[in-house]
């Protein structure tokens, strides 16, 4: 894995929503509801784009330290990525994923956030990879809760 450190410009709009810059990767914006949800998706939307970069053989430009607008702030993201980090081949929605495994929403977010699933956010909507989802079902049913079974 490569170490990436990039100045994040965070900007308080109207509503109380945080939006997320990065000067130095044009295009790379992301949001949060709360300044650290917007640091922790600004770090994600950074990272996919830094692996992005990565495997299609593209310069990834180098950090600048720049002067903040007036009215927003400046943080510093530290990130590790790598090719890996991109998710490739089908994906479907949360609620899909959670009806094929059979859980709830809630615990598909919970798995994707631990790293079981492969997914990621898309403005409000979360996207889960098929081949993920397939690797779960193959792996043996372990101690535990059990898993909802669907009637119908």
């Amino acid at each position: 894995m490569n170490k990436f450190i990039y100045q994040a410009i965070l900007t308080c709009e109207e509503d109380g929503r945080y939006l997320v810059e990065f000067p130095d990767l044009p295009g790379c914006f992301s949001e949060g509801d709360t300044f650290a949800e917007a640091a922790a998706m600004g770090a994600d939307a950074a990272k996919t784009y830094v692996a992005s970069l990565i495997a299609h053989g593209d310069a990834v430009p180098e950090p600048q330290r720049r002067t903040c607008p007036p009215g927003s702030e400046s943080i510093f993201i530290f990130f590790e990525t790598d090719p890996s980090y991109l998710i490739t081949g089908d994906v479907v929605s949360a609620a899909e994923a959670a009806r094929r495994l059979s859980l709830s929403a809630g615990r598909i977010s919970h798995m994707i956030n631990a790293g079981i699933l492969d997914g990621y956010r898309q403005g409000r909507r979360t996207w889960v990879s098929v081949k993920s989802i397939e690797e779960r079902l193959r792996e043996p049913v372990k101690p535990g809760r059990p898993r909802q079974v669907l009637e119908g």
